[in-house]
């Protein structure tokens, strides 16, 4: 089908654009779910070509009658898609339910069915170098892996506390409902914390394992050495937390309130420390090249969470020296957090970060192709997350403003995702006509069947794993992809890829 839509449907409301490989007529059938055709569109008579296609849009935001339907032109048809009020529903349910299952540590519960097992990783920590042991149970395993990581989580925790903010009465509760869900991941964070207020990097054992279920990773667990990237993101996410939990569980925030507190104080006594994986760990890495971006998310989160003029002063002078040209929504580079959040500040610096997340968002509608999207010439490993992001920006910069330019382009990074993109899939598991079926994710190998609700990395252009390099040498960026679970540079799935589109989700509901 080289109909492009957005395979889980649209709002009466929303733009909604097909893209075309090719152009085989030149108008574009509307047919309902009873094969009446309901609508005739012009398709464009230009064409953008990338990828290796020439590619053509058809914009039918004429049809508001909600329904089910199929776009038609001469023999070709696209898949099934719905106008309803909530068509993203299930899907971000099943999104959030992904964090239950990647517990650790915890019986899951049977009517998982294949996906139940018992709890894993129950046993202590080595500290790296030591014979100190540390319990850290609990947590989300990070990805296709058992890994559990600092840097990553905080990521994950700041998107859905953004998503809650932005709009909490999108969630439906599933398995569980989302504060639930996070505190789960923060009362293990809270356990990676040393005394003296820095924060381990990871817990996981020497390597990865084999593609087995979860408890039967039973090599020793290793606490990899603190890291300031580690201590920062740690941080600024209990001070946020500490914030949303005030008016659930005063104590849960007091805790985390002080956790937060001491974390600055290690960083303002220490200068960087960067992780490397020490001699004999060959697990996710999470590397950085500076600390800058984490210390100055931290600052301004303390600032909010406390109200201290301390926390305040280093958040503009942090401001004003730190690059402001991007605002990525990374685990490596947090700047795009310390954008959104620092808009709560008052005077000089809430002044700044509106400027900043306003010149970003222009950017990034300056730099949107065929598809929709902001990358064209090479998309990273995991480009759906990055795809996510840049709709997180663009949601905020409409909310900011009420410029229906970025509510659109928010809208579609999230047609992407379902459906709109250059190999026709939609990237979530478990959703659309044409899905993901062999994540590399272990339980899923295990079980035969992808887990559902989870988001995979997508096309990723530099070849980086043996199935990427037998089976897509010469593919163009947007057709770097392929669903098979050896290619865990195109196809694994992450906690932190899921977090980005539940706030893109939750944004749009």
């Amino acid at each position: 089908m080289n109909i492009r839509i957005n395979q889980l449907g649209y709002t009466p409301s929303m733009r909604k654009t097909a893209v075309l490989q090719g152009r085989p007529a030149d108008t574009l059938q509307v047919v309902d779910g009873s094969g009446e055709i309901v609508m005739t569109v012009p398709i464009s008579p230009d064409s953008a070509q990338i990828w290796g296609d020439d590619v053509y849009s058809a914009d039918f935001s004429a049809l508001t009658q909600p329904g089910f339907y199929v776009l038609r032109c001469g023999d070709i048809a696209s898949w099934p898609f719905s106008i309803e009020e909530r068509p993203y529903a299930s899907c971000l349910t099943a999104l959030v339910d992904m964090l239950y299952y990647q517990r650790c540590g915890e019986d899951l519960r049977p009517e998982l069915g294949g996906f139940a097992h018992p709890a894993c990783h129950t046993g202590p920590a080595r500290v790296y170098g030591t014979q100190e042991l540390v319990e850290v149970t609990g947590g989300w395993h990070d990805a296709g892996d058992f890994g559990r990581y600092i840097v990553p989580a905080a990521k994950t925790i700041a998107d859905l506390m953004l998503a809650w903010q932005w709009n909490k009465d999108a969630f439906v509760p599933g398995l569980t409902r989302l504060p639930e869900e996070m505190r789960y991941e923060l009362e293990w964070m809270l356990k990676m914390q040393r005394a003296d207020g820095g924060v381990y990097h990871k817990v996981t054992c020497a390597l990865f394992c084999d593609m087995v279920m979860p408890h039967e990773e039973t090599a020793e667990l290793i606490l990899c050495p603190v890291s300031t990237t580690a201590t920062g993101d740690f941080a600024a996410c209990m001070a946020m937390a500490s914030r949303f939990y005030a008016g659930i569980d005063a104590a849960f925030a007091a805790r985390m309130k002080e956790a937060a507190v001491r974390a600055w104080n290690f960083l303002d006594r220490t200068g960087p420390m960067l992780f490397k994986n020490p001699e004999g760990i060959r697990t996710g890495e999470y590397d950085d090249v500076t600390d800058e971006d984490e210390r100055l998310f931290a600052h301004i989160e303390l600032a909010l969470a406390t109200g201290e003029e301390k926390y305040a002063d280093a958040a503009l002078r942090a401001l004003e020296t730190i690059d402001r040209s991007a605002a990525p929504l990374g685990w490596a580079d947090v700047r795009g957090y310390a954008a959104i959040e620092g808009l709560a500040l008052t005077g000089k610096a809430g002044s700044l970060c509106r400027e900043w997340l306003l010149g970003v968002a222009d950017s990034l509608l300056a730099r949107i192709n065929a598809y929709g999207i902001t990358m064209t010439e090479s998309l990273p490993w995991g480009s759906n997350m990055d795809v996510s992001n840049d709709g997180m920006i663009l949601a905020q910069a409409y909310a900011l403003t009420g410029d229906m330019r970025y509510r659109i382009a928010a809208e579609q990074q999230l047609h992407y995702i379902l459906g709109v993109n250059a190999v026709g899939y939609c990237f979530v598991t478990g959703f659309g006509s044409k899905r993901v079926l062999h994540p590399h994710h272990r339980a899923s190998v295990v079980n035969g069947t992808p887990q559902p609700g989870m988001l995979s990395g997508g096309p990723a252009s530099g070849l980086m794993d043996p199935a990427a390099q037998e089976h897509l040498q010469g593919a163009p960026a947007g057709k770097s992809f392929i669903d098979d679970h050896g290619s865990y540079s195109t196809n694994e799935i992450c906690i932190y890829w899921n977090s980005p589109l539940i706030a893109l989700i939750a944004a749009l509901s």
